[in-house]
């Protein structure tokens, strides 16, 4: 597997920017060895356009980001609508690498532990921590969503999208009313002004810098020093409505989520396939 040389987690942008155009984004990012990009200032779902674009073969890691995302979507096709400039969206190209192809599932783990690393980037003192399987909480409290999916022709992978949303500002969140799990956003949780691209910019850099050791038992293990509920009363609910409840055991190589029930039993659950809540929600 080609491997990235460890990169810095400080940097220092010359000009701030809530908005941006394709030509600037691009020399913002001109440090971060990826593919092409395509910057849109409105698009229905960055995850959407990049799983066309794969059709093209674009090179590996080439990026779509979108200034306004008006219909992104997550697992289980739950939609969302933010304003414009109150949230990051992008989704990135990659091609897993045959000894990866093994453990799809874990990528979003790795844009989760990815995520997480670059919030301490920013602020030290942030604390984040993932929700099983693909949710960075800050404060107990959701601020980032990932979504991949892999695109097939037959048995052949033909590449895999990695999206990714994070709460820039308040005005990110819906409707209190229609949250299933509390939400926040970054400059909420941080008490300051964050900018969008400086957080695209370490995502990116942490991506490529937590993917050197993937999927080995070291990132297993850093990924499992991150997630929340571990030990916790939790209630796992699959698509079909089905719920079970009991200790937050363990996850497997697999990212299997590990429960130990009141009987003592132990029941195993693939990412992707349900949810989790801890029992005090």
């Amino acid at each position: 597997m080609h491997k990235n040389s460890p990169i810095g987690l400080f940097f220092v942008f010359r000009s701030i920017m809530k908005a941006v155009d394709e030509e600037t984004l691009s020399k913002l990012l001109a440090d971060i060895p990826m593919g092409k990009l395509l910057y849109f200032n409105r698009l229905p779902s960055t995850n959407a356009t990049a799983l066309e674009w794969v059709a093209q073969r674009p090179p590996d890691y080439s990026l779509v980001v979108a200034d306004h995302q008006i219909a992104g979507y997550g697992r289980n096709q739950r939609s969302w609508h933010a304003h414009a400039g109150a949230s990051l969206s992008f989704s990135l190209i990659l091609y897993p690498h045959p000894e990866e192809q093994q453990s799809l599932p874990l990528f979003s783990a790795l844009a989760a532990l990815a995520v997480c690393t670059a919030l301490d980037a920013i602020s030290p003192s942030s604390q984040a921590e993932i929700k099983w399987p693909n949710d960075v909480l800050l404060d107990g409290k959701k601020c980032a969503g990932i979504l991949c999916e892999a695109v097939w022709q037959g048995t052949t992978l033909c590449g895999l999208v990695m999206g990714v949303g994070v709460n820039i500002s308040s005005a990110a969140l819906p409707p209190v009313s229609s949250l299933l799990f509390p939400a926040t956003s970054l400059e909420d949780a941080f008490g300051k002004n964050m900018d969008r691209w400086e957080i695209l910019h370490c995502i990116l850099e942490q991506l490529l810098h937590v993917r050197n050791s993937f999927p080995s038992s070291t990132f297993l293990n850093d990924w499992r020093t991150r997630l929340a509920f571990l030990g916790q009363p939790v209630t796992i609910t699959s698509t079909n409505g089905q719920t079970h409840s009991g200790i937050m055991q363990d996850v497997d190589e697999q990212g299997y989520l590990v429960l130990k029930e009141k009987t003592g039993q132990q029941l195993s659950f693939p990412m992707g396939e349900v949810s989790l809540r801890p029992a005090s929600l």
